[in-house]
């Protein structure tokens, strides 16, 4: 996977130099994501926070790199501590009291991307911007015990539990970017698809006494997302005034 983006940033670094750039920028936005199929059975919704470095030609061709760090607090699965839990349903620190444990969602996507513009007007970006991107997506339970002394979750054992799930992943834009004639707001809205065919990657699942499952997995996020964007080739400030 990491020799695939090496070979992307060459080719892209390459043909940003064959080509006209008509800007280039960074993207910040938010999304909220919907878990589709098996991953709906493990976690709830989720909101992803992310950052975007594009490059666009004057041949409506764009292309860059984004990464997103996505969290939620709904973890669909009652029964992870089953094994280390009394019959009333709670966990045991150290010290003989009940532990207070909390559970997230955490995880993160990766991705190469390229895509097209549709612009209204010739003169100005404003448009649809659509993508698609190849990139590697990971997730996980993030059992998050306040500094308690829990033995039994210790940093090693929590890994018995944590789920952690990852795999190459692919991903679908839809973006409508505009630019403001001032120059002064230039902002985005739009929708995105991920799927992902992800393995679960420890060794031993705590709660089933057994090895964790290995079976290849199709994870599925839908999003919807806002962002502003932020030009970084000023300068050429006379030439973004048309914006």
């Amino acid at each position: 996977m990491i020799r695939v983006f090496i070979l992307f940033f060459i080719l892209a670094y390459n043909y940003s130099y064959a080509q006209q750039r008509e800007f280039k920028g960074f993207l910040i936005d938010y999304s909220y994501q919907f878990p589709i199929a098996k991953l709906s059975e493990k976690f709830g919704n989720n909101s992803s926070i992310g950052i975007n470095l594009i490059n666009k030609t004057k041949t409506k061709i764009f292309y860059g790199i984004k990464g997103h760090y996505f969290f939620g607090g709904k973890i669909k699965d009652s029964t992870i501590f089953d094994n280390i839990s009394t019959d009333n349903g709670f966990v045991i620190d150290g010290n003989g009291t009940f532990a207070n444990i909390l559970l997230l969602q955490e995880g993160f996507n990766v991705t190469t991307y390229a895509g097209y513009a549709i612009h209204l007007n010739e003169k100005n970006p404003t448009g649809v911007y659509i993508s698609v991107g190849l990139g590697f997506l990971q997730h996980r339970i993030r059992i998050d015990t306040k500094n308690q002394y829990i033995p039994q979750l210790s940093n090693d054992y929590k890994q018995g539990y944590d789920q952690l799930t990852n795999g190459i992943s692919t991903n679908f834009v839809i973006d409508y970017v505009y630019f403001e004639k001032n120059n002064r707001l230039k902002v985005f809205a739009g929708i995105d698809y991920t799927h992902a065919l992800t393995k679960e990657r420890r060794s031993y699942y705590f709660p089933d006494l057994a090895p964790q499952n290995n079976e290849l997995r199709n994870d599925q996020l839908f999003g919807i997302h806002i962002g502003i964007i932020v030009p970084v080739n000023r300068k050429n400030e006379e030439e973004f005034h048309y914006f």
